[in-house]
């Protein structure tokens, strides 16, 4: 049987991290075999990408390169990494994937849809989840506060109004696609989120049996 991808989407912020190590830990304990990856990175050239990317004291890009930067990381993460586990029927948890660039590059800093689309297609060859994690908070006071002690990445330090409309694109998003992404209310507990994720996760994987 051909693998599944399980993508974890969401703001900064909203748990999602640590929630797909809960994840790849439960189903590993379980005797799945469970491939964990993340966006940007995953690839020697995935890491080199992420590090440009995200440094703070990076150089300045516009909107459509930074588009074709996440897209070039994405192309290599689907060939070396996600097609070849699928292949031989893993299960691939991925942290982030081409809604993120939607959501940041696109909704948020104005790219084009229809283009982010467009680049999203080639670099994934059509790849698309089977099941997407969306890690909501509706108040960014908390986001805040759970960024509050972390050394912030370039991204994260966009100013307020950005990641609104991060939020936004997400939520525009997970209206778009209600048959692949499931919304998780993230503003809980740990362990109450968690209750959601691995439900999700369940029975979706009891479905493709």
């Amino acid at each position: 049987m051909r693998g599944c991808l399980i993508t974890f989407e969401g703001c900064d912020g909203s748990g999602k991290s640590s929630q797909m190590k809960r994840v790849a830990a439960k189903l590993q304990g379980e005797g799945i075999d469970v491939v964990v990856t993340r966006e940007p990175g995953g690839t020697r050239l995935g890491e080199a990408v992420r590090q440009l990317l995200l440094d703070p004291s990076g150089p300045e890009r516009g909107v459509l390169a930074e588009v074709f930067l996440y897209c070039a990381s994405r192309a290599e993460l689907v060939e070396k990494v996600m097609l070849p586990s699928l292949a031989q029927g893993k299960v691939v948890l991925a942290e982030r994937y081409a809604d993120s660039t939607m959501a940041y590059q696109g909704y948020a800093g104005g790219a084009s849809l229809d283009e982010v689309d467009i680049l999203n297609k080639v670099a994934t060859r059509g790849l698309v989840p089977d099941l997407t994690l969306m890690f909501d908070v509706q108040d960014p006071e908390v986001t805040g506060q759970r960024l509050a002690s972390k050394e912030k990445d370039r991204i994260e330090l966009r100013d307020e109004a950005y990641h609104e409309r991060v939020r936004e694109g997400y939520r525009r998003l997970a209206r778009q696609h209600p048959e692949r992404i499931k919304v998780i209310d993230a503003a809980l507990s740990e362990d109450e989120v968690e209750e959601q994720v691995i439900k999700a996760v369940r029975d979706f994987l009891r479905k493709r049996e």
